[in-house]
């Protein structure tokens, strides 16, 4: 039986255009060494017992910047919004400048990694997403739901 092949897009590539290719909620994120560490990561939905307290989680963020836009300052904010559009403070913003190494490949692109991790104040339950734009143009978003569950009384010492 003949297997046949999918045919390549022949849609010119974005090569002067960086783009976010990636973004994860997780407990807690750290870029290290152009290395993302998660724990906890790729949630979709987070139980809080009191939206009067913050809720603390991070966010990562892989963008792949080509060749033709290396060495250039990028801007990159990551921020959480309402499912009604309602922007929840803090707003974090990176700039980004990514260089070409010595070993570079011409025409290659980087992937360069963020690691975001704040305390924000849900208004209560419902839909929220994690939001990541690079530029004016390029948005990526995560959603997750919010959830109030009954706090847990504390366990006496045996």
């Amino acid at each position: 039986m003949a297997t046949r092949l999918k045919k390549i897009s022949k849609e010119p590539l974005a090569l002067d255009r960086p783009r976010i290719d990636f973004l994860i909620l997780a407990d807690r994120a750290e870029a290290i060494n152009g290395k993302l560490y998660l724990m906890g990561g790729g949630w979709s939905e987070w139980r809080w017992p009191d939206f009067n307290l913050p809720i603390s989680f991070g966010i990562a963020a892989g963008v792949l910047v080509p060749w033709n836009a290396t060495n250039e300052e990028h801007t990159l904010s990551v921020f959480i919004e309402h499912e009604d559009g309602t922007r929840i403070e803090p707003q974090v913003t990176a700039k980004l400048n990514v260089g070409r190494p010595p070993s570079a490949v011409r025409g290659q692109s980087f992937l360069t990694v963020i690691a975001v991790n704040s305390s924000w104040k849900l208004s209560g339950e419902g839909m929220y997403r994690a939001v990541a734009v690079l530029g004016e143009e390029e948005r990526r978003h995560a959603s997750f739901r919010a959830v109030q569950i009954a706090a847990q009384p504390p366990t006496p010492p045996t």
